[in-house]
């Protein structure tokens, strides 16, 4: 039984390996992950969250710094979202994510059904 399954996912994986969806998601990660306008957005945005983080330590989430840093820091998640090579990851991560989601309840159906 053991052989059957091991057989069974190496198959599963292959064919993920070699559906379109999936080439695109890698093909997606890797411009997005070496693209230096995504990079600089990033950090910017995580600069910000780091800094907000930091105010929340010392003031209370209605304070006004806190609030100032907290509209900067959903500014930068917009910019950095609204990037078309974001938007294009996303899109593609969404569909892969989708179809993993379908992947799992076939596989599982029956265990979350009795539990």
């Amino acid at each position: 039984m053991d052989e059957k399954i091991y057989f069974l996912v190496n198959k599963l994986k292959e064919e993920m390996d070699s559906d379109e969806r999936f080439k695109k998601l890698k093909e997606a990660e890797y411009v997005l992950n070496n693209d230096e306008n995504v990079i600089r957005l990033a950090m910017k945005k995580d600069t910000i969250n780091d800094r907000y983080n930091d105010l929340l330590k010392i003031y209370d989430e209605n304070h006004e710094e806190v609030l100032k840093v907290r509209k900067e820091l959903m500014d930068a998640k917009k910019e950095l979202e609204s990037h078309p090579l974001t938007k294009e990851y996303l899109k593609a991560y969404n569909e892969v994510y989708l179809l993993l989601y379908k992947i799992n309840e076939i596989l599982f159906k029956d265990i979350t059904r009795s539990c």
